[in-house]
This record gives structure tokens, C-alpha cells and sequence, in this order.
């Protein structure tokens, strides 16, 4: 059964390929509005401080469980603690990106849309009124997002239809340093705009005004979705390293270092401009579809530069995307003995039965969102944390991931692990409810 689900080539390959399902739509798309909201600088500080002193623990602890197993999340659980109870945390995992694969699949359309419009210059003649209607009316087009829907499936079928390393390991090689090359440009282009330093100052100087508590509790759920911690990928991904791998830390460190640059790239790829020009942030699809095509329109290149961030915008959705299939795919092949072939199909299925009530239906994106984020990724992180802390024990979580001589990182993890986390996924998910 391990030789059929397959294993990375590389170390570089399965960095390449989790650090393209961390950087999706959360952190490209997510992170700057809600960056712009709650002080900027101050926000960004946060953030960084809960990606290294619980995302990589956290992480790490996912990825052990996998390399320990050499299972899928159901199958991990139970083959570690020997009881099959505790299966269900590792379905709360494949539950969250079941979720996360079906109901994002509009967003895809959105980009895919907007991509063939920037370049004929669609929004070209557009006030922000008229940009803002045309969303409106596009993203109520159900036919024609789900034709674009359509495009994006093939297109994600014709990489996870391959072996692992035929596949998304291979297309994470071209995505990623691509996705940096074109993010980079674009912050170039945006800095050189008159004013621009107003959004770099934006982004780098704390503004303790506009921080609170729920600034922190944002930048908390900001990680744990920046790095789909309990979304049942890491724990996949692990299972398909190499016998040997004994960089978990270092991996973990690596893919969340990652995720912040990306982050910080994207808040300059958007604050600069959109400062520059006067605008105000948006949240949700606002920034991203209404903000930044006014934003195109007002630069010399404008169309040029457009296409090139929806590209990138893609690129960051669909290595995530992909690596969000994938997870699924091995789960059935690992549940359910399926082929590849098979588990595909199922796969497909899975997603468009979710993801098609989501696209014609907002009610039911904004509950699968609070399904997702509220309860399934919440619940699985908090498992997760007690069944590695103290089911599994810290002991053999040290040997999987070679930091046994190492007795102050192994002390400081345990901490994270076994208390810390713990105490503040109670506190987030007490707070999403107004409890607290």
C-alpha cells in the first residue's frame, strides 16, 4: 500500500510542495485585508510571533505523525495510540480540507475570470463603481464560474493523475520560483508609484491604535489557516517522505519562514499601491476583485501588471489547491485500497458536490467557512496537541523527528505542545463563539 501512494523524491520537493499548499488564497488573499485592519505593523509583529512560537511546533507535530505512521490521518491516529476511538480526530482533519477543497472552488473560478478579462482590457474604462458591479454580476454569472470552475479541475486532475513525484512535486518545482518572480516584480512596480512609502510605512510601523485584543486572536487564526494546521496536508505529506527524514524541525522552520515572506510580499504588493493611490482596503473578495483592478487601471502597464498579479494570485491558489486533492486522494487509496484512478474520480466528486452549492449559493460558502475555521480546524488542532503531548508521548514525538539529544528543544516543543497551544486554542475557539 506505500509503494502504490508513493513518496517524495526530495527533501526540496516536499518543502516546495507544502510551502505552495501554505501560501493559497489564506495568506495572498487573506493576510492584507486583514493586516490593513487591525494596525498594520503591529499586526504583522503578531503574526510572525505565532508562525515560529506555535505554528512550528504544531506543524512539526502533524509531520511527525505521518513519518511515525506512514499513514493517512485516520490510519495515523489509530496505528499510534492502538485504538481505533481516536480515529475520529484524524477524520476531523480530512473533514477540514474536504471542506476547504470543496467550497474555495468559486474563488478559482473568480481568478481564472479575471485573468482572461484584465488582458482585453476589460476593466480599463471602469470607475470603482462599475468595477464593483462587475464583480457583482460575474460572481452571480453561475454558469459562467462554473465553466471556469471546470477549467480548474482539469487542470488540477492533469497534476494529481500522476505519482507524487510526477505530480505535485514536480509542478511545486515551476509554481513556487514563479510565484516569486512575479510577486517580486509587481512589488517593484508598486513601490516606484508616487507615495508608495506610505504603504511600506503602513506595513512596517506598528499603529498601536488600531490593535486589540481581537487583533491577537486574528493573527493566531491567521497561522493556524496560513499553515492549515489540522488540515490533514502536513500529516499526509509527512507520511510520504523519505524512511530517514529526520528534519521535521528544520522543515517546518523553512515552510513557515516561507509563509511569512509570502505574507510580507503580498501586503507590499498591495499596500503601496493601494495607498498611493488613495484607496481605502476592503475585506474579503473587495480588495482582491473591486480594490486592485482600480488600482491597475491608474498605473503606467496597468493591464500588463494586472494579468501578472491574477497569474500569481492562481498560482498561490492552485499549489494549494493541489496539494488539497492530494491529501484526499492518499486518504482514499490509504482507507479504502482504491487505485489512483479511482480516488481521483471519488475525489472530483467529493469537491464538486461541495463546492457547487458554495458557488451558487453564499449562505452556504459563509457555513462552510465557519465549519472550517470554527469547528473542524479549532477541533483537530486541539486534539491533535493532546494526543501528541500526552496519548503518543513527547518521548517517541522527539525520536520521529531525531531531536532526542536535543533536550531544551524537545522541553521547549513539549511546552507548546502538551500546555501552551492547547490553552490557546480553548481561548480562540471561546472567543469565535463570543464566550469570552
Amino acid at each position: 500500500m506505500e509503494e502504490k501512494r508513493g513518496s517524495f523524491g526530495s527533501r526540496i520537493g516536499f518543502l516546495l510542495a507544502t510551502i505552495g499548499f501554505s501560501v493559497g488564497v489564506g495568506t495572498l488573499w487573506r493576510f492584507p485585508y486583514i493586516c490593513g485592519e487591525y494596525g498594520g505593523g503591529l499586526f504583522l509583529l503578531t503574526y510572525i510571533f505565532f508562525m515560529i512560537v506555535i505554528g512550528v511546533p504544531l506543524f512539526t507535530a502533524e509531520v511527525s505523525l505521518g513519518m511515525a505512521s506512514r499513514k493517512t490521518p485516520v490510519g495515523a491516529y489509530q496505528t499510534l495510540s492502538g485504538k481505533k476511538g481516536w480515529g475520529i480526530v484524524g477524520l476531523f482533519n480530512m473533514v477540514c480540507i474536504v471542506l476547504v477543497a470543496g467550497y474555495t472552488i468559486p474563488v478559482y473560478g473568480w481568478i481564472i475570470n479575471y485573468i482572461i478579462a484584465t488582458p482585453l482590457g476589460t476593466f480599463t474604462q471602469m470607475d470603482s463603481g462599475q468595477v464593483a458591479e462587475y464583480f457583482g454580476v460575474m460572481s452571480g454569472d453561475y454558469v459562467r464560474v462554473l465553466v471556469m470552475i471546470a477549467v480548474n479541475c482539469v487542470l488540477t486532475m492533469l497534476v494529481v493523475r500522476k505519482n507524487l513525484q510526477s505530480g505535485i512535486e514536480k509542478i511545486a518545482k515551476i509554481l513556487l520560483p514563479t510565484l516569486a518572480v512575479i510577486m517580486m516584480a509587481i512589488v517593484v512596480i508598486g513601490l516606484m508609484q508616487p507615495g508608495a512609502m506610505e504603504g511600506v510605512k503602513f506595513l512596517i510601523v506598528p499603529d498601536f491604535d488600531s490593535f486589540s485584543g481581537e487583533a491577537i486572536l486574528t493573527a493566531l487564526g491567521q497561522t493556524f489557516f496560513s499553515l492549515g494546521i489540522g488540515m490533514a496536508v502536513a500529516l499526509v505529506f509527512g507520511s510520504c517522505q523519505k524512511e530517514g527524514e529526520l528534519n521535521a524541525v528544520k522543515n517546518s522552520t523553512i515552510v513557515s519562514c516561507a509563509v511569512i515572506f509570502v505574507a510580507i510580499l503580498s501586503g507590499l504588493m498591495i499596500f503601496p499601491m493601494v495607498t498611493a493611490l488613495g484607496l481605502e482596503m476592503q475585506a474579503g473578495p473587495g480588495l482582491t476583485f473591486i480594490v486592485m483592478p482600480n488600482v491597475f487601471n491608474a498605473i503606467p502597464g496597468g493591464r500588463m501588471w494586472g494579468t501578472l498579479f491574477y497569474v500569481a494570485f492562481f498560482i498561490a491558489a492552485f499549489s494549494s489547491g493541489i496539494a488539497g486533492w492530494e491529501a484526499i486522494i492518499q486518504f482514499l487509496i490509504d482507507q479504502f485500497g482504491l487505485t489512483r484512478g479511482k480516488a481521483l474520480i471519488g475525489t472530483l466528486g467529493i469537491v464538486l458536490v461541495i463546492g457547487i452549492p458554495a458557488t451558487v449559493s453564499d449562505p452556504l460558502f459563509n457555513f462552510f467557512d465557519m465549519l472550517t475555521n470554527n469547528v473542524f480546524l479549532t477541533l483537530g488542532s486541539f486534539f491533535m496537541c493532546i494526543f501528541v503531548g500526552w496519548i503518543w508521548g513527547i518521548d517517541r514525538f522527539a525520536e520521529t523527528v531525531g531531536i532526542t539529544e536535543n533536550k531544551t528543544l524537545t522541553q521547549i516543543l513539549g511546552l507548546v505542545i502538551k500546555y501552551l497551544a492547547p490553552l490557546i486554542v480553548i481561548v480562540f475557539s471561546l472567543s469565535l463563539f463570543g464566550i469570552i
